[in-house]
């Protein structure tokens, strides 16, 4: 046996060793060292996504869950439309909330970020994060949310005393999702230009070129959208030439979604299939853009504006939501 075949099987059995033992530090430090050699910016993605993962799958839901809890609304009926949303997010694998959280938001989720020395700070933030999000749900009696988050206490008539624990675990949790959002999210939108630069590079203007410049469109959408908001700017003009560009993105797929030939899978099926996997959740988020254009023409009451931009954003992470699940199981 030649000295290379001897290395090449001393890794291996090295690499299992650390498998069978749970070794996952090893492991991070080579993935993380590997995605250096392809570029830095592959490395500070990878480095990051485990916190965007936790943002996208678990903050969302609970940050809806304190806007409901400050602002009650009555409970929607449990029919045929309720049983529709159970399928907005793609977490297939849990039954709540917090099964979800198990896996996304442990603490550790920022390990990659200290391996690489990355945003030192941004780790504390999301470790503080972790913190206040394991207290919400540790200090609420636990019950089944169906994917739904909730700050409501099981108990139909809470003591004074669980509604100031309730009140003080809650607004704790949305100051350190505050924090982690304006840490985080800047660094995330500046590091997607990037990456559709470096891939256009080294593949062209290809079915993952196309389907990256999606997502960043999608999410582009619902920036513009909600600083229009804020800064009360927003027109049907703007919310016009918005969708519009977010039209064309999606358009763009059609070439790609082609039948597979036959053979061996590979990353160009693969990014297809990922077009096809998104094709429900991309179609209802053009459809809740086009919904809120069609009431604001008809000049439909505000409260029916305001269900219809939350749609919008509800769409949004619903469509990341399968878009990840997919992706990071793919790519």
């Amino acid at each position: 046996m030649s000295s290379r075949m001897m290395f090449c099987l001393g890794i291996f059995f090295v690499l299992v060793v650390m498998a069978l033992t749970s070794a996952s530090r090893p492991f991070l430090q080579l993935d993380l060292w590997l995605d250096e050699r392809d570029a830095p910016i592959t490395a500070q993605a990878n480095a990051l996504s485990p916190v965007i993962a936790c943002v996208n799958r678990i903050d969302v839901q609970w940050r809806v869950a304190y806007d409901r809890y400050k602002h009650p609304q009555p409970r929607p009926p449990v029919d045929e439309r309720w049983f529709a949303s159970l399928n907005d997010f793609e977490d297939s694998d849990a039954l709540n909330v917090r099964d979800i959280q198990r896996d996304a938001c442990s603490l550790g989720f920022t390990e990659k970020l200290e391996l690489l020395a990355y945003q030192p700070e941004l780790a504390q933030i999301a470790n503080e994060y972790a913190l206040a999000l394991n207290r919400v749900t540790t200090t609420l009696a636990s019950q089944r949310f169906y994917r739904e988050a909730s700050f409501i206490s099981s108990s139909q008539q809470p003591s004074a005393e669980e509604k100031a624990t309730i009140e003080r675990v809650s607004q704790d949790y949305a100051s350190a999702s505050t924090r982690l959002r304006q840490a985080l999210l800047p660094l995330d939108a500046a590091q997607r230009p990037e990456q559709l630069r470096l891939l256009e590079a080294r593949q062209g203007r290809d079915v993952h070129w196309y389907l990256l410049a999606y997502m960043i469109q999608a999410r582009e959408t619902v920036d513009v959208l909600e600083a229009a908001m804020k800064n009360r700017t927003l027109t049907p003009q703007l919310l016009a030439d918005t969708t519009a560009k977010l039209q064309q993105a999606w358009n763009r797929r059609e070439p790609f979604l082609a039948s597979q030939t036959g053979g061996f899978q590979n990353k160009t099926d693969a990014a297809r299939d990922l077009w096809l996997y998104i094709g429900r959740p991309g179609t209802e988020y053009l459809d809740a853009l086009y919904t809120l254009q069609k009431d604001w023409r008809e000049h439909a009451e505000p409260k029916r504006l305001s269900d219809d931009f939350y749609a919008i954003n509800r769409r949004y992470d619903g469509l990341l939501s399968y878009y990840n699940r997919r992706a990071r199981a793919e790519f």
